[in-house]
């Protein structure tokens, strides 16, 4: 699997949200398991929006609603966005 799209995604999240906010990686359903996608793990908190108004605000919950619900019958770990970017570049290498 080619992971430049994904790793660079994971860089811009790393450069937005930090290191060290936890995603859920969701595992391939066959085959080796593989990380194939990830959802933030942390519901959005209000202070985290400030700049934004009540309706923007839910639509955010929304989204975070709809994101963990990709993880319904799917095996998946929780890991901060470091490690995932670091597992990311290993199975790229290997």
């Amino acid at each position: 699997m080619e992971y430049t799209n994904f790793i660079k995604r994971i860089l811009e999240e790393i450069d937005c949200w930090g290191k060290d906010t936890k995603v859920f990686a969701i595992l391939s359903e066959s085959g080796p398991k593989q990380i194939v996608d990830y959802v933030f793990a942390d519901s959005p908190e209000r202070e985290d929006y400030l700049y934004t108004n009540d309706e923007e605000f839910r639509d955010l919950v929304e989204i975070y609603q709809e994101e963990i619900g990709k993880l319904e019958g799917k095996q998946f770990e929780c890991l901060t966005l470091l490690q995932l970017l670091l597992v990311i570049e290993n199975n790229n290498i290997n």
